[in-house]
């Protein structure tokens, strides 16, 4: 008797083991093969802690500013919880990012915050709305802000995928909408409301969303400072140029599903545009080099800070307020 194959669970596989890993060690390999060519081997990266510190610092703060906006959605829908509370789910639910398939950051805020299906459902709803809402001024700003990088936007051979990827964000994102709120109906069932957002919520998120973008920037220049073998003086032109950069590589890296938290897309593109940026002031092999370092000490100073974060968040819960992750568990094992 011949067996079928299990398509469903082989498709889970591909997409949640498969590609992701796939993504993350071709990233690696290039990087890798540019670290090792020869005129990079006598050149000295730094690592200064003391810009290393305020970068990690910018950039809790800036989701500490959507955290926020995330509580204020909340309270707009009739969820009582209180700003520290919310924060703390906020953070805590970014382990969930890690997971591909963006949708575990939204089962995190649910286990610890839904009591009742209705609540349940507007915590979903909201996580939703939030992280689109950050993504949506992400790419609004980056567009804004991409004719000040110094890039050919007519003449970038070799890189014109880049720019149809960045012009199809608003699709991806409008996409990506739609898909979780397919997800959420099919949870909670088609009696259930979905609530929705009135205009002046939206421009209130689209600001607060902007205002953290903007700390991501400066964050990213910090990490410049810390790893380039000089440090050179911060002009207010060269914050907007990252924060442009930072935008695009970060939307990119949401947009694609199977990668978890943006894992070696956001690196990829990240190197892309940093070195054209960088190779205005020093020789492209030098640039390059140096834009692989940043995009790798970004991620692990981010990733650092917003996992210790989350911990200490978390160890402070108190015994009674624990949620039970049990039937999140046995989903995901599922």
């Amino acid at each position: 008797m011949r067996l079928m194959p299990n398509w469903r669970r082989l498709s889970r596989i591909i997409f949640r083991i498969v590609l992701p890993a796939a993504i993350i060690i071709a990233v690696g390999w290039q990087f890798a093969r540019i670290l090792q060519r020869p005129e990079l081997r006598d050149v000295s990266y730094r690592c200064r802690v003391e810009w290393l510190i305020p970068a990690a610092i910018l950039y809790l703060m800036a989701h500490t500013i959507w955290a926020s906006f995330w509580v204020t959605l909340l309270h707009h829908q009739g969820v009582p919880a209180s700003y520290g509370t919310g924060i703390r789910a906020y953070f805590i639910s970014q382990y969930g990012k890690y997971i591909p398939g963006k949708v575990w950051v939204i089962v995190i805020r649910i286990v610890m915050l839904g009591g009742t299906r209705k609540d349940k459902t507007i915590v979903g709803v909201t996580a939703t709305y939030e992280a689109l809402t950050s993504m949506a001024a992400g790419a609004i700003l980056g567009a804004i802000l991409l004719p000040m990088l110094n890039i050919d936007l007519l003449g970038f051979s070799g890189q014109s995928y880049i720019l149809i990827a960045i012009a199809l964000i608003p699709l991806g994102v409008g996409v990506l909408h739609r898909l979780i709120v397919r997800i959420a109906r099919k949870k909670v069932g088609p009696d259930v409301h979905l609530p929705n957002m009135n205009l002046l919520v939206l421009i209130r998120g689209l600001v607060q969303a902007s205002i953290g973008w903007l700390l991501l920037g400066l964050s990213l220049l910090m990490v410049m400072q810390a790893v380039r073998p000089e440090v050179v003086p911060l002009r207010a032109e060269d914050w907007i140029r990252a924060t442009a950069i930072n935008t695009l590589a970060y939307v990119l890296g949401f947009v694609v599903l199977v990668a978890p938290a943006g894992g070696g897309v956001r690196e990829w593109v990240l190197k892309i545009l940093l070195a054209h940026e960088l190779a205005v002031n020093m020789e492209p092999a030098l640039a390059e080099g140096l834009a692989v370092v940043v995009a790798l000490v970004i991620r692990l100073v981010w990733t650092a800070a917003e996992l210790v974060l989350a911990l200490l968040l978390y160890r402070f819960i108190p015994a009674e307020e624990r949620p039970d992750w049990s039937p999140a568990v046995k989903e995901l094992a599922e």
